[in-house]
């Protein structure tokens, strides 16, 4: 992780911008970077700055935390509204419905690696075939050949 907390200036955030050389940052956990965008916006007092001052500091976060352009005016905006930053991602209110159990999507991937990872319609064509001429209704592959 990048040790940012010396950079205190706006000054400091130019040269660190206007580095001759690359730097690698290593990918940080999204909570991790939503604490640094938030800590960063606090530090510069993002909301007295100017708009070229503001473009600097945005870069600046941009840059360390790896996150888009885009996403970082959605974070800097709901810093603005709230007061900070977090993750809004959650599960879907009313997800879809399920139509196979676990054990059937067990089932479908012994299928499908047994006869080698064919398509989607082949795979069915198998199991439609093991159904209706075999009357295997509980083992996927080729009746008789197959031990679990």
């Amino acid at each position: 992780m990048l040790q940012t907390h010396r950079v205190r200036t706006l000054d400091q955030v130019r040269s660190f911008l206007d580095g001759a050389e690359p730097v690698e940052v290593q990918p940080l956990e999204r909570s991790a970077r939503y604490e640094f965008v938030a800590r960063t916006l606090r530090r510069f007092g993002y909301w007295r700055l100017g708009k070229a001052d503001k473009g600097v500091v945005r870069r600046f976060a941009g840059k360390v935390s790896g996150l888009s352009r885009a996403q970082l005016t959605r974070l800097i905006a709901q810093h603005r509204s709230t007061g900070h930053i977090r993750d809004r991602r959650g599960p879907p209110r009313r997800p879809f419905p399920r139509r196979y159990t676990r054990e059937d999507i067990r089932l479908l991937a012994q299928v499908d690696t047994l006869h080698g990872t064919l398509s989607g319609p082949a795979t069915r064509k198998l199991c439609e075939r093991a159904y209706t001429v075999f009357h295997d209704l509980n083992r996927p592959g080729f009746p008789g050949d197959y031990t679990p």
